[in-house]
């Protein structure tokens, strides 16, 4: 696990309910082709019964259908650190 996931995921352990953050890492797994590990990270979101804005909702949904992944947001692989 590379340096900035590993940042990511404890920033996510710190404050569960920052959507940027775990959007981050709902693209970095989709761009690993790890759709379990990004539908596990929708789920876990505190915020259930919060209502989350349309286009957070869009962006969520593409990723997970594979309707916009040309906008991923890759993280740095080991080599390139």
């Amino acid at each position: 696990m590379s340096a900035e996931l590993q940042y990511l995921y404890t920033e996510l352990e710190r404050a569960p309910e920052d959507w940027s953050v775990r959007l981050r890492l709902i693209e970095a797994a989709v761009a690993e082709d790890d759709l379990v590990e990004a539908r596990r990270l929708v789920r876990s979101s505190p915020d259930e019964d919060r209502y989350l804005p349309a286009e957070l909702q869009d962006r969520i949904h593409g990723l997970l259908t594979g309707s916009n992944q040309g906008d991923v947001y890759r993280l740095k692989s080991e080599e390139e650190e």
